[in-house]
């Protein structure tokens, strides 16, 4: 029985220990404790609380601001923690290609809720932005531009927040989240995002046309046997 075996059986065991029938739950938490002797999994070990991660690619190859204010902003709606990684993905061409992902670490289906929401709200934002950007006078400067976008995409990610409500984790989700957290990224160090709008000519209404946009977005994950389930409404 490998490591991960065990968790999961060690799991199944301290949900048959909450049994109303004493006998089996005597029994269940004796086979739990035996199994978390053996293989030195300790009751705090995050991975009984179910802690998982999964990550979503983000659409520029550097972290800018509008991107890392949506992972915080998702990661937060879903209860979940988050760090960034760089990786190099390589091309049919042989060529490498730096790219940023967002990491959602959270309990239960946290994760892959956070790790869909990031990968459809992104790329919604990031088409409207580029919307936008094409919008822009001829005589822009590109620097200009870029920063015209960022300053939309802000004010698209803001008209999506007020319709995301945070998602609260019972404290010992919060405690055995933080410890994953804290051995997963042990060896990583603060990265700041590129601010791209500091001192180039931005308007006011590029922030709010942005905003009117994303209080349109809309976000359905499929269930199961069912229709679409909305993670955040569609404007009225």
């Amino acid at each position: 029985m490998t490591r991960d075996e065990a968790l999961k059986k060690i799991k199944k065991c301290l949900a048959l220990a909450a049994s109303a029938n004493p006998h089996e739950s005597a029994a269940a938490m004796r086979q739990a404790q035996k199994l978390m002797e053996q293989f030195q999994v300790d009751a705090t070990d995050p991975l009984l609380h179910g802690v998982t991660e999964r990550e979503a690619q983000a659409p520029s190859a550097s972290m800018v601001d509008w991107e890392v204010a949506l992972a915080r902003m998702v990661a937060n709606a879903f209860g979940c923690e988050l760090f960034a990684q760089g990786r190099a993905k390589m091309l049919p061409s042989l060529r490498q290609r730096k790219t940023i992902n967002y990491v959602f670490i959270g309990v239960g289906v946290q994760p892959e809720c956070a790790q869909y929401a990031y990968a459809v709200l992104s790329r919604q934002c990031a088409k409207d932005r580029r919307a936008h950007m094409g919008k822009q006078p001829k005589t822009c400067l590109p620097k200009t531009r870029v920063a015209r976008g960022d300053t939309y995409a802000m004010g698209w990610l803001a008209g999506v927040k007020s319709k995301l409500q945070a998602f609260a984790n019972t404290p010992e989700d919060e405690a055995a989240i933080a410890a994953y957290k804290e051995d997963r990224c042990a060896d990583m160090a603060d990265a700041k995002p590129k601010n791209r709008t500091s001192g180039k000519n931005i308007k006011p209404t590029d922030f709010h046309q942005g905003h009117s946009a994303g209080k349109t977005a809309s976000l359905h994950h499929g269930v199961a046997g069912g229709q679409p389930q909305a993670l955040i409404g569609s404007a009225a």
